[in-house]
């Protein structure tokens, strides 16, 4: 298939739109990329990162702005990678600049009267999203997917250290959970979250949590996602589901299947955003559509995130939160 060149809009370049622009320099097609970066620091480190996979043969073209105000047209595809704070604000700066297909980054922002407005001026703008938790774009979760395809239910247990951070992780699992059942309706429950509050590198306005997130949806299938603060233990998945049960050392690439008498190790795969992002951008410019949930279908599930995160501040610090703390 041949194409003419694909424009695209990055918007965040720091340690994580950087992988999304070495992704979209790996296209099969050339592309024109606008990227906002008000930070040298990032700007440096995405040219630094860009350089390591560009090739110099390409007629791929990157322009470097501070501001959406600067930009002047719309592309193919915008990918927003800056942190949930004002990201609505910035998601609806595009929209009026023309944008209407997006890959943003999780959580989509931090309150569900943020997720309300978006939603109204995206249906305004017939314009789609979709929320980059990427686990189901993972070939190995693919295939795990396929081997629990007759259970009636499942249970999924994650438990992590602080390598990882339960407020900036968990929706990644949550979306992983309704991959895998095929149902966005989960119900949480945020009893048994750690009855402190931690600190966020990103930012001294953003919080942490740590202890148990539990949840289900009506089918009986359920969920269990454990962080433990202040250690340093491997990322370990269990599912179990009619007879059959996997183990998952998530970071270290090793998968287990329990049930299987010469406790036989199966290949597990971690991807990187700097190739899971060439097959989602690709998707979108060749289907119009890709595997990940919409921004709509997480609505639900960023709702749930909010209501047990802020009522765990409450409780804590008696404060009513309008803005969820997470990024």
């Amino acid at each position: 298939m041949i194409f003419v060149t694909k424009k695209f809009t990055l918007v965040g370049c720091g340690n994580v739109g950087s992988r999304h622009l070495q992704a979209l320099a790996k296209l099969p097609f050339d592309i024109d990329v606008k990227i906002v970066e008000p930070s040298k620091d990032a700007q440096d480190l995405a040219k630094t990162r860009l350089n390591e996979i560009q090739k110099k043969d390409t007629n791929n073209k990157f322009s470097w702005y501070e501001s959406i105000k600067e930009l002047g047209d719309s592309g193919d595809l915008a990918i927003v990678a800056t942190t949930a704070i004002d990201r609505v604000k910035i998601l609806n700066e595009l929209l009026e600049l023309g944008e209407d297909r997006f890959l943003v980054e999780k959580m989509v922002c931090q309150s569900t009267n943020e997720y309300d407005s978006l939603l109204t001026k995206m249906k305004h703008f017939k314009a789609k999203g979709w929320v980059n938790t990427n686990l189901r774009y993972f070939e190995s979760w693919q295939n795990i997917k396929k081997y629990f395809e007759d259970s009636e239910f499942i249970h999924l247990s994650v438990i992590a250290s602080n390598i990882s951070a339960l407020g900036t992780n968990v929706i990644h699992y949550i979306d992983l959970f309704s991959f895998l059942t095929n149902d966005y309706n989960i119900k949480l429950n945020g009893d048994f979250l750690l009855n402190k509050l931690y600190p966020n590198k990103r930012g001294k306005h953003l919080k942490e949590f740590a202890g148990s997130l539990f949840g289900s949806i009506k089918s009986g299938s359920s969920l269990a996602i454990t962080f433990i603060p202040d250690c340093d233990l491997p990322n370990i998945l269990n599912i179990a589901g009619n007879h059959k049960h996997l183990m998952i050392d998530e970071l270290n690439e090793k998968m287990f299947d329990l049930t299987n008498k010469n406790d036989q190790e199966f290949q597990f795969k971690y991807e990187l955003a700097s190739s899971l992002t060439t097959k989602i951008a690709k998707d979108i410019i060749e289907k119009g559509d890709c595997d990940l949930t919409t921004i709509e279908n997480s609505y639900h599930l960023h709702a749930e995130i909010f209501r047990v995160f802020n009522a765990h501040i409450k409780k804590l610090t008696n404060e009513d939160v309008k803005l969820c703390p997470i990024t």
